[in-house]
C-alpha cells in the first residue's frame, strides 16, 4: 500500500471535530509566523526608508554650502561689475541666512536666488526660522569626521568672504587699514574689486571650499551605501521568508480545504440537497460517497430510505424539468431578439419583419436629412486617448439620441464622429424641416450649456438638405436601415464646409422654413462633384407677434 492510500484510510478514521482541529491549529500557527515576519520586514523596511533619508538630507546640507558659496560668489561679482547696492545687499542676506542671524524662507532652494534677482520673486524677510548651517549639520546625525570636512569646507568659504568684502569695499572706496576695517578712504576702484573676484588667489580659495565637499560626499555615500545594502539584504530576506511562509500557508489551506470539502463539505451538500428534493417531492437517492465517520452513517440511511420514491418519480421528474428549461430559454431569446431588431430598425420596419412582411426599398419625396461631426476630431482624440473620446462622443451622443426622440426623428447611424439623422423617414411628416431645424437648435443650445458647465470648448458643424431619398434594409446577415439618393451626398458636404457651431443649409431647406425661422446668407460655396450652391446658416426661429 502507497504512502497517499494509507494516510487517507486513516483521515476517513479521524473524527470530525479532531480533523478541524488540528487544520485550524495549523493555520493558526503559520498566521501569527507570518504576522510576525510582516512587523519586522515593516521595521526594517522603515530603517532602510531612514538610512535613504539621511543620506538624501546629508547631500543636501552639502549642497546647500556648495550653492551658499556660489551665490555669494555670484553677488559679489555682479556688485562689482554693475555697482548695484542691492547686490550686496544679497550678499549680506546670503551670508546671514547661512550664519542663522535671519530667517531661513521655507522656499530656500537653490534657485531661490535666480528667481529674486530677476524679480520673478520678492526676498522674504521675516518668514521661515532662524537657524544656521552650523545647527543643521550638527543635529544631521554626521560621524566627526564627515562634520569636520563639511565645517572645514564652510571656514574656506568664511575665509574667502573676506576676500569678497575687500572687493565690495574697492568698490566703495573703502580699504583696509591693516586691522580688518576699511577705514582709508579713496576713489572707488571697479577695476580692483573686478580683478579681486576674478583672481587666481580668488579660484584657489573656491577650490578649497571644494575638495572638502567632494570628500565628505564619498564619506557619507560609503558609510550609508554599506548600511543601506545590509538592511536591502535583511529586507529581502524577510520577503523571502514571508513568500515561503506564505506559499505553506497556502499549501497548507490547499490541503485542509481539499480534505474537509471532500470529507465534509461534499458530503453535507448531497445530504441537504437531497433533503431538500424529499421535501419537495422530488426523491433522489445520494450515491455512496466517502466522508467522515458520522456522515457515511447518515448518507447510509437516507439513502435506504429514499432509494424506493426516488426510482418512482425520476423519469417524470426528468421530462417536466427538461421541459420547463427549453420553455424558458425559447421565451427569453424571443425577448431578446425583438429588442435587438427595435434597437436596429426602426419600430415600423421591425413591426413588419415581425410579422413576416417583406420589407423592400421605399422612396420618399420630402425628407430632411442632417449630418453633424465634431471639429477637430483628430486632434481631440490624440490628446484625450480612446477612453476618454469613448466617453465624450457617447455623451454628445445621448444628448442627439433624445432630441430625436423628442422631435420624432430617426437616427440612421454613427460613424466615428458623425451622427446621421433624418426627418420624414420611415413615418412621412409634412414638418420634416421644421423637425430637423429645432432638433439642430437645441443641440447647439445643449452643447453650449455642456461646454460651459464643463468649462471646455467642444465644438460641432452640423450641415442639412431636404429633398427625396430611397429608403431600406442592407444586408441579410448584419442588416441595417439606411438612405441613398443625392440628398445625402448633399448633406454630407454641407456639414463638411460649414463653421464651428453653425448650420449649414441648402437653398431647398431655407425655402421651406424661410416664413418661420431665421437665417443668415452664407453665399454660394463650392461643394465637391455639386459646384457652386447658394447656402444659408440657420440662426434661430422667429418670434411670433401677438
Amino acid at each position: 500500500m502507497g504512502l497517499f492510500p494509507f494516510l487517507w484510510d486513516n483521515i476517513l478514521r479521524v473524527k470530525l471535530k479532531t480533523l478541524l482541529s488540528l487544520v485550524f491549529v495549523s493555520v493558526g500557527v503559520l498566521l501569527i509566523l507570518l504576522l510576525a515576519n510582516a512587523f519586522i520586514s515593516r521595521e526594517k523596511t522603515a530603517e532602510l526608508t531612514e538610512a535613504e533619508l539621511q543620506k538624501y538630507q546629508s547631500y543636501q546640507l552639502a549642497d546647500e554650502l556648495r550653492q551658499s558659496s556660489d551665490d555669494l560668489t555670484r553677488m559679489a561679482r555682479t556688485y562689482a561689475v554693475t555697482g548695484n547696492e542691492k547686490y550686496q545687499k544679497f550678499f549680506n542676506r546670503v551670508l546671514t541666512i547661512r550664519n542663522g542671524e535671519t530667517p531661513r524662507p521655507p522656499d530656500y532652494s537653490d534657485i531661490y536666488w535666480d528667481l529674486v534677482t530677476s524679480d520673478v520673486e520678492q526676498a522674504s524677510a521675516e518668514a521661515g526660522e532662524k537657524i544656521s548651517l552650523e545647527s543643521r549639520m550638527l543635529s544631521a546625525g554626521f560621524t566627526v569626521q564627515e562634520f569636520a570636512l563639511l565645517k572645514d569646507s564652510q571656514n574656506q568659504s568664511d575665509s574667502l568672504v573676506k576676500l569678497e568684502n575687500i572687493a565690495m569695499h574697492a568698490l566703495q572706496g573703502e580699504f583696509d587699514d591693516g586691522t580688518g576695517s576699511f577705514l582709508i578712504k579713496k576713489p572707488p576702484d571697479q577695476p580692483l574689486a573686478i580683478q579681486i573676484l576674478h583672481s587666481q588667489q580668488y579660484h584657489e580659495a573656491k577650490a578649497k571650499i571644494m575638495k572638502p565637499l567632494r570628500d565628505f560626499t564619498q564619506m557619507v555615500n560609503q558609510r550609508t551605501s554599506i548600511l543601506v545594502s545590509e538592511l536591502e539584504k535583511e529586507v529581502h530576506r524577510r520577503v523571502q521568508f514571508g513568500l515561503v511562509l506564505a506559499l505553506a500557508l497556502l499549501g497548507l489551506l490547499s490541503i485542509g480545504y481539499t480534505v474537509i470539502l471532500r470529507l465534509v463539505l461534499r458530503p453535507i451538500h448531497l445530504l441537504s440537497t437531497a433533503v431538500e428534493q424529499l421535501q419537495q417531492g422530488k426523491f433522489a437517492e445520494m450515491q455512496s460517497i466517502r466522508g467522515v465517520r458520522e456522515l457515511n452513517q447518515l448518507v447510509t440511511a437516507f439513502n435506504q430510505m429514499a432509494s424506493i420514491l426516488h426510482q418512482r418519480e425520476k423519469e417524470k421528474e426528468t421530462a417536466l424539468t427538461d421541459l420547463g428549461d427549453k420553455a424558458a430559454a425559447l421565451e427569453k431569446e424571443k425577448g431578446r431578439t425583438e429588442k435587438l431588431l427595435v434597437n436596429v430598425l426602426p419600430v415600423a420596419i421591425a413591426d413588419r419583419l415581425q410579422k413576416g412582411e417583406k420589407v423592400e426599398a421605399e422612396s420618399f419625396p420630402e425628407v430632411t436629412v442632417l449630418f453633424a461631426d465634431v471639429v477637430g476630431f483628430t486632434k481631440l482624440a490624440a490628446e484625450l486617448g480612446p477612453k476618454s473620446v469613448a466617453n465624450l462622443l457617447n455623451e454628445l451622443f445621448e444628448i442627439f439620441d433624445d432630441l430625436s426622440e423628442k422631435y420624432k426623428l430617426e437616427k440612421i447611424k454613427t460613424i466615428g464622429d458623425c451622427y446621421m439623422a433624418v426627418a420624414g423617414v420611415p413615418d412621412r411628416s409634412p414638418t420634416h424641416a421644421q423637425q430637423m431645424a429645432d432638433f439642430s437648435l437645441e443641440a447647439l443650445a445643449l452643447l453650449h450649456q455642456e461646454n460651459q458647465r464643463m468649462s471646455r470648448n467642444l465644438q460641432i458643424r452640423i450641415g442639412m438638405h431636404s429633398g427625396t431619398v430611397a429608403a431600406g434594409i442592407i444586408g441579410r446577415k448584419k442588416f441595417a436601415y439606411d438612405l441613398w439618393g443625392d440628398v445625402v451626398n448633399v448633406t454630407s458636404r454641407l456639414e463638411g464646409t460649414a463653421e464651428p457651431m453653425k448650420i449649414h443649409v441648402s437653398e431647398s431647406v431655407h425655402a421651406r422654413l424661410e416664413d418661420s425661422y431665421l437665417f443668415e446668407q452664407r453665399g454660394e460655396v463650392e461643394l465637391r462633384n455639386r459646384g457652386k450652391l447658394r447656402t444659408y446658416y440657420l440662426i434661430g426661429k422667429k418670434v411670433e407677434k401677438s
